[in-house]
């Protein structure tokens, strides 16, 4: 382990805390975006990725300590834990970024370790998982399961299905393009980590970097479109399913995207 990159995953920490988790996010898949285009070009990009891009604004170091610093703020100052989307500045504690800064630290420490085991998972989205739960465990305020999980009426429940089977279907065909034209496996994780910047402007736009990570690692391995749409499909309903009973109206954010990669990065890479 190196010790300045220690250094710089504290900082990168304390930078999350003061964009907000979402916020973080959208620079992740815009500096992706730089970073492709650059290397598509024939540019050497080593700084950008191995620095900037894998560590600066990597999720589990940046987006963590954002996320746990929120679930943190929220138990003396006016905001939710599950508020990602949220700059902490307005709380001018220093212990919001010092909180941040730390699980900064944790997320590349953990990062580093299990890389170092080889296991045959999206570690990233691993770390994510572990870190929103250590954040729920120390930090929670509310309920810890959504009890109460979306019930609409049956009309309502086959209009969202086929809207949600549609967006998989569709963000995984473009995905399926996009790798197949650049070879780059992470090119539609950019796009759609960057795409989250219409939330702002429109809170229901659907998050989908979970169904093109998901989609790019299993047609890499594999080259065959219509597994590729199937697990697209898989990761979408986990995603959902997760969400609903785990993240909406409980007290502090775990990332149903990081669970989806997670969980079918690991079937990918031990059986196909």
């Amino acid at each position: 382990m190196d010790f300045m990159m220690i250094i710089l995953s504290f900082f990168a920490g304390v930078l999350g805390t003061f964009l907000g988790g979402t916020q973080t996010f959208i620079c992740t898949g815009l500096i992706g975006l730089i970073v492709s285009f650059f290397s598509l070009a024939g540019y050497d990009v080593q700084f950008l990725n191995d620095i900037i891009l894998n560590v600066l604004f990597l999720p589990c170091i940046i987006f963590n300590g954002a996320g746990v610093a929120t679930a943190y703020a929220a138990k003396n100052h006016d905001i939710r834990g599950v508020n990602t989307d949220r700059s902490l500045l307005f709380t001018k504690d220093y212990k919001v970024f010092l909180c941040g800064g730390f699980f900064g630290v944790v997320g590349y420490l953990l990062f580093t370790i299990f890389t170092s085991l080889n296991l045959p998972l999206d570690i990233g989205a691993l770390v994510v998982v572990l870190v929103g739960i250590i954040g729920r465990l120390l930090f929670n305020q509310e309920q810890w399961i959504n009890k109460k999980a979306f019930t609409p009426s049956r009309n309502a429940m086959v209009n969202l299905l086929t809207f949600q089977f549609v967006l998989s279907i569709g963000v995984s065909l473009i995905t399926i393009l996009l790798v197949d034209l650049t070879n780059i496996v992470s090119i539609g994780f950019y796009i759609s980590a960057f795409s989250l910047i219409f939330v702002f402007k429109y809170p229901q736009f659907p998050a989908t970097h979970h169904i093109s990570m998901v989609v790019g690692y299993a047609y890499v391995q594999t080259g065959d479109i219509f597994i590729s749409l199937l697990f697209g499909v898989m990761s979408h309903l986990i995603f959902t399913v997760f969400g609903l009973f785990f993240n909406v109206d409980c007290g502090t954010h775990i990332d149903p995207p990081a669970v989806a990669i997670g969980t079918l990065s690991l079937i990918i890479f031990i059986l196909l």
